[in-house]
């Protein structure tokens, strides 16, 4: 018997051997899977649904409404299905139960994967044909694209030295935050990038912090991050400079610091996504475009 009922916590593993076999170019631990459910500050029980049969996954998905989106706007943040059980109507269900409770939130848009703050990528990959194929088929247009880059670690040696010393020859002292350095960054990040500070606030849980800061008269104007979201996968950002202060060679020093410390940690590569300026990547890390995802977007009609 085929029944949908919501994801339970003692679910996790089973949900992340099927969510391995379906979403092939994005394998999960436990861990990471839990961080996107469970741990999702946003969290709502009732937007995280599945579908199986004799106690076998079949279908699953899962969504998202952000809080302070102007216009409000919901995700749906993670679906897959069953190889053997698409096109059967099963993600459709659950699609269409998650679109009227976003609905019922007052949600104005639905969004597709790039749920950030805690999304797994930028977009959907298209390489997932049938997913495209899927939301195209119930009115989501595509509305971008974005792209991760890698940068391999290995082969470079990430040293900011002389570079840190001709910055605070110019005032400007660059090191890793402390714990009393958090009211500050994120005054920063309220101003000039407020998208990111629930990702900067997740790096001070980590020890070492994985936040690196630029000081200029004891006020930040720079920063730079990592592990702040897909923890432990070597995943880069966010990073981020005051607009007055572009130009003096403070990003490249801080990204440099960062790629070190995931170097440090055992990675071999790192995943720099959601990517705006490819040839300062490119140029500091020597990044290279590693995926592209296309973002898709629903208008709900009132």
């Amino acid at each position: 018997m085929i029944r949908t009922r919501e994801v339970l916590k003692n679910d996790l593993e089973k949900l992340c051997d099927f969510w391995n076999k379906q979403a092939v170019y994005d394998p999960l631990s436990t861990d990471l899977l839990n961080e996107k459910i469970f741990a999702d500050p946003d969290y709502q029980s009732e937007l995280a649904l599945l579908t199986e049969e004799d106690g076998t996954i079949l279908s699953f998905m899962m969504g998202i409404v952000r809080q302070n989106t102007t216009p409000r706007t919901g995700w749906i943040k993670l679906f897959a299905t069953e190889k053997s059980h698409r096109r059967r109507g099963l993600a459709t269900e659950l699609l269409l139960r998650i679109e009227q409770n976003l609905r019922s939130q007052q949600v104005q848009r639905i969004q597709i994967i790039d749920s950030a703050p805690n999304y797994l990528q930028g977009g959907l990959d298209p390489f997932y044909t049938e997913a495209v194929a899927f939301v195209e088929r119930r009115g989501y247009e595509k509305t971008g694209d974005t792209s991760n880059l890698r940068a391999d670690l290995l082969s470079q040696d990430f040293d900011t030295s002389k570079d840190e010393t001709a910055a605070a020859a110019r005032g400007i002292t660059i090191r890793r935050a402390q714990p009393g350095d958090k009211a500050a960054l994120m005054r920063f990040l309220t101003e000039f990038f407020p998208p990111w500070v629930n990702e900067a606030d997740t790096c001070f849980r980590w020890n070492p912090i994985s936040v690196h800061i630029a000081l200029m008269d004891r006020e930040v104007v720079a920063f730079s991050a990592y592990d702040a979201n897909n923890f432990n996968t070597g995943w880069f950002g966010p990073m981020g400079t005051h607009p007055h202060k572009q130009g003096l060679g403070v990003g490249g020093i801080l990204l440099k610091r960062c790629l070190l410390d995931l170097k440090n940690q055992g990675h071999k590569t790192s995943i720099i996504p959601w990517v705006g300026p490819i040839p300062f990547y490119m140029h500091y890390a020597n990044a290279y475009v590693d995926r592209v995802f296309w973002q898709y977007t629903k208008e709900m009609i009132k």
